[in-house]
């Protein structure tokens, strides 16, 4: 499982988790350090590329069809499974698409100083399938200090950009790689445009809006190099990427706001299908459709979103920030006292703070993967006057759905249906 971090936080894509390293238990960005407001910024910029770019959407919608694969699988295979669970066929196409998002995810192995002497697009074979034979990635250094040049370091950059325009007095040093990767990249095709921070967040974040940001991200460098594209400020990126035909397969060229609308419906209902038919669970519906709208809002209608909130450089005043907040809230927050927060988005009701779930659904989709038996929403849960924490907890979680009230973990099992499948 895959984690954005900084020395000082992580972010938990796809599954809404984030931990802060601060003592703080108010959370109350106006009256945090600039420090640890900063690292919390950081760390919602990656809460951000999870559902507000092409990229992290397809994330979510592979991770998605992946647990759903499962579980209507497990229903077929008797009431005992075997984990992690294993999928030999690519009948539903889940392989293949686990395998591009590996590939085009690329690696964030630090390096403090890193320069780029040569940079290489390499060919990948697929899992045989009737829509497409192989994928390109990106190679640094192919002979030297070895990087593979993806997703996961342009979001690194992205956010790492962020801070230092929005939070000059509050940025702490980071390695060169991943958090400059992107910066490094740009200056080896074009000085001038790879030193403008406000361009090369532009190309990350526009590279982020394609399936495969790291081949996006070079393909745009050489064309700026070659002058084929010519860039005089960061909103002419978007306008230029905003024009340009998306190719999807079994389908004509669409333009990128229909391709962006197309697949956010989608996750939407995907998310929505997690939980059904639960009045007590109205709150978690209700986020999810406050996270999809910011989405479809942001993409659609004011593509300069985050040039706006990167020009402000006072981020306990930064406007645009307050606007996302006030519109989304946050994902659920730790400190490393292991004490957990939620920012409540604009009339959000007291006690609405179930974003836990996603943290139940991140402990199944382990056991799944990774044969992992054990909850770590422990130390969540006895915290909380709505678990029954126990020994059950550390051995097998899944066998707490007789209990009442049922913990997250629980409630998820005996909704899916699992009540009487064990995994072994």
């Amino acid at each position: 499982m895959k984690r954005l971090k900084t020395l000082l936080g992580y972010y938990i894509p796809t599954f809404f988790e984030m931990q802060i390293d601060s003592t703080d238990d108010n959370m109350v960005i106006s009256k945090m350090s600039n420090t640890d407001a900063t690292i919390l910024f950081h760390e919602y910029v990656h809460f951000l590329q999870d559902f507000t770019t092409y990229y992290g959407l397809n994330n979510l919608y592979v991770q998605s069809e992946y647990i759903h694969s499962v579980v209507n699988r497990i229903y077929k295979n008797g009431k005992q499974f075997v984990v992690p669970f294993k999928i030999n066929d690519n009948d539903d196409n889940l392989l293949l698409n686990q395998q591009i998002c590996k590939l085009t995810a690329g690696d964030t192995e630090e390096a403090s100083v890193y320069s780029i002497n040569e940079i290489m697009e390499i060919t990948d074979d697929l899992i045989k399938n009737p829509h497409i034979n192989d994928i390109q990635s990106i190679v640094l250094n192919p002979n030297g200090d070895f990087r593979s040049f993806g997703a996961l370091a342009i979001m690194e950059s992205m956010a790492y950009i962020m801070e230092r325009l929005c939070s000059p007095t509050g940025v702490q040093y980071s390695p060169d790689y991943p958090y400059r990767a992107a910066e490094l990249v740009a200056q080896y095709y074009n000085k001038e445009f790879g030193n403008d921070l406000f361009k090369v967040l532009a190309l990350c974040d526009v590279s982020l809006l394609n399936s495969n940001p790291g081949v996006c991200f070079i393909n745009i460098a050489k064309k700026i190099s070659s002058g084929e594209l010519v860039i005089n400020n960061a909103e002419e990126l978007y306008d230029w990427y905003y024009n340009q035909p998306c190719s999807i397969t079994h389908s004509s060229p669409l333009i990128f706001r229909q391709v962006f609308e197309n697949l956010s419906s989608q996750v939407c209902q995907l998310l929505h299908s997690y939980i059904h038919d639960v009045p007590e669970q109205d709150a978690y519906h209700e986020w999810i459709n406050h996270l999809i709208n910011f989405a479809k809002d942001w993409r659609t209608n004011d593509k300069y979103f985050l040039l706006k909130m990167a020009r402000q450089d006072d981020l306990k005043r930064n406007d645009c920030w307050g606007y996302t907040i006030s519109r989304v809230g946050s994902p659920l927050m730790r400190n490393r006292l292991n004490h957990y927060f939620k920012l409540p988005y604009e009339g959000m009701k007291e006690g609405e703070d179930n974003v836990e779930i996603f943290n139940a659904i991140k402990e199944i989709y382990k056991l799944f993967s990774e044969g992992k038996k054990d909850c770590e929403m422990l130390k969540w849960c006895c915290n909380s006057p709505k678990s029954t924490p126990n020994e059950l907890c550390k051995i097998a979680p899944w066998k707490k759905c007789n209990e009442d009230p049922l913990c997250p973990y629980a409630f998820l099992w005996k909704h899916w249906n699992l009540k009487t499948y064990e995994p072994i």
